[in-house]
């Protein structure tokens, strides 16, 4: 409300935006090495923001499962649980010897949160081969190579086939992974990266016009 309003409050903080982006580009490329200083305060905060962002996080997470338990809304059980763990363990954390070293929570890692993402990871890998089945058109060109690509590279990153599998087609796979699929990759990450820069010289273009 307040930057619309006063519109030269949205031009002085996109020409800062603007500011702080030329300095850590020209410290990235070794333009000038006077600003590795000031980047490296720029990396600081940006480290204190990202801790700051999580612990909103999660008191939004554990304020929305207060609600849900004292609405009784469906599953509340479900959030009674999670916020019981998470009181556990932050007592644990603070309280026993070795805090987050601790034998307690190692144990808890290993026996409880190891096994969740494993299990989440082998369920992603289903669901991936399930939508590139449904959505992927098998009879454009190109379609069947890339199911029998994901196919391969889920069947070589699984321990039990990649030991049942040639060691031929494991090479291939891994080559695979360090080459084509590395490169479309980083492809992929620098074009999203240029679009993201033009987006917000065009933004802050505009709001100089």
């Amino acid at each position: 409300m307040l930057a619309q309003r006063l519109p030269w409050i949205n031009r002085i903080a996109l020409l800062l935006v603007a500011l702080v982006a030329g300095l850590v580009l020209a410290d990235r490329f070794g333009l000038s090495p006077l600003t590795r200083p000031l980047t490296n305060l720029f990396y600081t905060w940006a480290l204190l923001l990202s801790a700051f962002t999580l612990l909103l996080g999660v008191a939004t997470a554990l304020w929305a499962h207060l609600e849900r338990i004292q609405r009784g809304e469906n599953e509340w059980p479900l959030s009674l649980l999670l916020l019981a763990a998470f009181a556990l363990t932050l007592v644990a954390g603070l309280s026993l010897p070795g805090g987050a070293t601790g034998p307690l929570m190692e144990w808890a890692f290993d026996a409880i949160i190891a096994p969740g993402q494993a299990t989440l990871f082998a369920l992603t890998g289903f669901f991936i081969v399930a939508a590139a089945y449904r959505f992927l058109r098998l009879n454009r060109p190109g379609g069947l190579w890339i199911l029998a690509g994901a196919l391969l590279t889920l069947l070589v990153q699984t321990p039990l086939t990649q030991q049942a599998l040639p060691d031929l087609l494991v090479g291939f796979a891994d080559w695979l992974l360090v080459g084509p699929v590395m490169a479309a990759m980083r492809g992929a990450l620098l074009g999203g990266a240029l679009a993201a820069i033009f987006a917000g010289i065009r933004l802050f273009a505009r709001s100089k016009g």
